[in-house]
């Protein structure tokens, strides 16, 4: 019998890390970006602290930040990394967005997983979401439907 996290670990190295290359993403381990020169588009696979072996939940979150602003707000902090991670919040400087905010609704999303999970459909879903939702948002420059006019 396998556990969520035999089922959440082919999931991504079958079906959502290949997606995400497909998509244009580079990264692995469940932190992603989409190349840019002057901007982090980044797109993290969080983990609920509620988590168990035999139950796992996990959400997608989304960031953009200019690179020159995070190199700056990096000089304060001792271990910052060179690249951010859309799964922190870094205080005025940047904000990862769920996933939820971008789906029809605007409700927090967290997929499950368990021991009967399909690794496919699970990846399916995911891929689904993150090419309808997360890829517009980050190639668009964060701008939703819910977003003010500048």
């Amino acid at each position: 019998m396998k556990t969520a996290s035999e089922v959440l670990a082919v999931a991504l190295r079958e079906g959502i890390e290949p997606g995400l290359r497909r998509l244009g993403f580079k990264g692995s381990r469940g932190l992603f970006e989409l190349p840019d020169a002057e901007v982090w588009r980044l797109l993290g696979i969080q983990k609920s602290s509620g988590s168990s072996s035999s139950r796992i939940r996990f959400t997608i979150n989304v960031m953009i930040m200019d690179k020159s602003v995070w190199q700056e707000a990096r000089i304060g902090f001792l271990k910052a990394p060179v690249r951010p991670n859309p799964n922190h919040a870094y205080g005025p400087w940047g904000r990862p967005q769920r996933i939820g905010k971008l789906l029809p609704g605007g409700l927090d999303h967290w997929w499950e997983v368990n021991d009967r999970t399909s690794p496919q459909r699970l990846a399916a879903g995911v891929l689904a979401s993150a090419e309808s939702y997360a890829v517009p948002f980050l190639r668009g420059g964060g701008v939703t439907a819910e977003s003010p006019s500048p």
